[in-house]
């Protein structure tokens, strides 16, 4: 008997080890899953973090894109207006070179009459005034230009001559103020001078 009794104190030993052994097997499962849903957890929250990154740099890049081809765009448009301007500059140019070559050429002529300076207007062999040189030279010679057309966008060529020897430095430097006032007013018309004297 004694025998049987150490048999079933030895089950009842082995039973409260087993006990033991689940609860622990079910804690650590437990405990397993609890890490493995956390980690999932803090993975998703990755993952969506990422793929906001993502995303983000999509819009950027695609805002970035759209900002590229609308400056293009303006390049575009702005080279074509350049190109219109040069070549309606150059067939102005070209105008100005026949009107030249059929002696079209604005003539400003100086000459010194009993000690007064005159200026004579002229285009071709049309006269079409004749001036007083004085300080207010400019507002003379104005309304006289502008009947041939200079304020008129047209490009235009025109010579100041004069003879060196009969006619006054005063004379000529009332002449240059106003031609430099008329040239910063008409960018479109060019001056030379012409000495004629030997």
């Amino acid at each position: 008997m004694s025998g049987y009794r150490k048999s079933k104190g030895l089950a009842l030993e082995l039973t409260s080890l087993l006990d033991v052994i689940m609860i622990m097997l079910f804690w650590v499962m437990t405990n397993s899953s609890a890490s493995a849903a956390d980690a999932q957890k803090k993975a998703d929250k990755k993952v969506r973090s990422a793929q906001t990154k993502i995303e983000q740099s999509e819009k950027k890049l695609e805002e970035q894109a759209e900002e590229y081809d609308r400056k293009i765009e303006e390049l575009k448009a702005q080279a074509l207006e350049q190109q219109a301007k040069i070549n309606e500059n150059a067939a102005m140019n070209q105008q100005a070179i026949n009107d030249y070559k059929d002696g079209m050429l604005i003539t400003l002529t100086v000459r010194n009459n009993d000690g007064n300076g005159i200026v004579t207007v002229s285009q071709g062999n049309e006269t079409i005034a004749d001036y007083g040189i004085s300080d207010d030279l400019y507002d003379a010679l104005e309304p006289a230009l502008e009947t041939l057309g200079i304020n008129n966008g047209k490009t235009a060529l025109a010579a100041v001559v004069y003879d060196g020897d009969t006619v006054l430095y005063d004379d000529i430097t009332m002449i240059r103020n106003a031609v430099s006032q008329i040239s910063q007013a008409n960018t479109n018309v060019y001056f030379t001078y012409i000495n004629t004297s030997k």
